[in-house]
């Protein structure tokens, strides 16, 4: 019987260490995928702008990347002073110098890492940069900086999805010493991370934030009650609202992972961000859809009903989804099986409902206020950038593609042949 237990304990730790390498294997394919996702023309575009902007405020011109590069990169910069601002585009002439310039340059673009340079702000203004800046100093504003600019690139029509990954791949929440801005941080990540379907990403960084606020449930929380604008909640009210948050996009990453597991753990999580939720009275498209998926998986048809009856009635929901709520209540009032059901009222039904919820609040947040109100000085030059760069992008973009380029070159002839001696190479 002793030598039995003993086989039954090491199969069991086995299969606990099995189950825990596992876990590690996928989050290690999550960041394989992520870093061959960000390869396209419009992110080393995007990166060729900024890397010509910061290399013009480093001081040590005797950095290898700099000095080997300085002429392409600095031409990024001339360009961009000469822009007033609010202006929409910039001159077929500077589009194909910086076009000649960026394919000069390419490769290096691609394989560095626009961190070796000094931070963006440093560039925007460089006159009231401090004489050192320690590299710690460093770290956490350019972490500042990928992350405002993750979530201001949502916001744009012509950046986008893809911008926004790669500002959001290239924070180092590790690199910082805990804290709620670190915990904010890696909010935005965990919520990027599953938006681009990179679920094991997201659930480490929201496993991240849970630990650390279930450590700090007395720590104020200023920050998030401005990121999210919640003025009226208090401190306590705070903490367990944006605990709640981790807690439900955790669980909406583990829904989408395959293992039975996983799931588990979802409804887990689902059920800590109930809790949380009902403590401060919220009744909204989030708690409804995450009540109706937790009380249909735990068999309890009536209380689901009442959830789906709500949430039918939100301003949020499409007509299609109306549509579906309504033969998910068919349904469960005819008590069919799970499988009929689940086909409707599925994990993707309300992960795009508690995403999109969460990126409406994302919207609505005054990017320019926010910073201005935590003592960033230069928060008008640098949307005044972000504004210059996205209108380079935009004309890099056009320089790219081929027929395009046949327009350019043709709008280039048609303006006399002294410009196009500029541009000699170009086609």
């Amino acid at each position: 019987m002793r030598k039995y237990l003993i086989f039954i304990a090491f199969v069991v730790t086995l299969t606990s260490c099995s189950s825990e390498q596992t876990d590690k294997l996928l989050l290690e394919k999550d960041r394989i995928a992520l870093v061959k996702s960000l390869t396209s023309d419009k992110i080393t575009v995007w990166k060729f702008g900024k890397m010509g902007l910061r290399a013009s405020a480093v001081k040590d011109t005797t950095m290898p990347a700099y000095r080997e590069h300085a002429k392409e990169l600095l031409n990024v910069s001339r360009t961009i002073n000469k822009m007033r601002a609010g202006e929409k585009s910039i001159s077929i002439v500077d589009a194909a110098l910086l076009y000649r310039d960026y394919s000069k340059i390419k490769d290096f673009v691609i394989k560095s890492d626009e961190d070796i340079f000094p931070p963006l702000l440093d560039a925007v203004q460089r006159e009231k940069v401090p004489v050192h800046r320690s590299e710690t100093d460093k770290i956490v504003l350019q972490n500042g900086e990928h992350a405002i600019l993750s979530m201001l690139a949502l916001a744009t029509r012509d950046l986008g999805i893809e911008i926004s990954l790669y500002e959001c791949s290239k924070t180092q929440p590790d690199k910082l010493p805990d804290s709620e801005m670190k915990t904010l941080l890696q909010f935005v990540r965990g919520l990027l991370f599953f938006t681009n379907k990179f679920h094991y990403l997201s659930e480490d960084e929201l496993s991240n934030n849970i630990k650390w606020l279930n450590k700090q449930p007395q720590t104020d929380l200023p920050y998030t009650r401005s990121f999210f604008n919640w003025g009226k909640f208090n401190n306590e009210q705070t903490h367990i609202a944006f605990h709640g948050l981790n807690h439900v996009f955790r669980g909406l990453a583990r829904l989408m992972m395959k293992r039975d597991i996983d799931e588990e753990r979802a409804l887990d999580d689902f059920e800590v961000f109930l809790t949380d939720a009902h403590q401060l009275g919220i009744q909204n498209e989030t708690v409804l859809s995450i009540e109706s998926y937790v009380y249909i998986k735990r068999g309890k048809n009536a209380q689901a009903i009442s959830s789906l009856k709500k949430l039918k009635q939100s301003s949020l929901i499409s007509a299609g989804e109306r549509k579906s709520i309504d033969e998910s209540i068919a349904y469960l009032n005819e008590k069919e099986p799970d499988g009929k059901l689940n086909s409707v009222y599925d994990k993707l039904f309300i992960g795009k409902i508690v995403t999109r919820q969460m990126l409406a609040i994302m919207a609505q947040i005054d990017w320019k206020k926010l910073l201005k109100e935590n003592n960033i000085k230069q928060t008008d030059q640098l949307f005044n950038t972000i504004d210059q760069f996205e209108v380079i992008n935009t004309e890099m973009q056009k320089m790219i593609d081929p027929k395009s380029l046949m327009n350019k070159g043709n709008d280039l002839k048609n303006e006399g042949k002294k410009l196009l001696d500029r541009i000699p190479g170009l086609f």
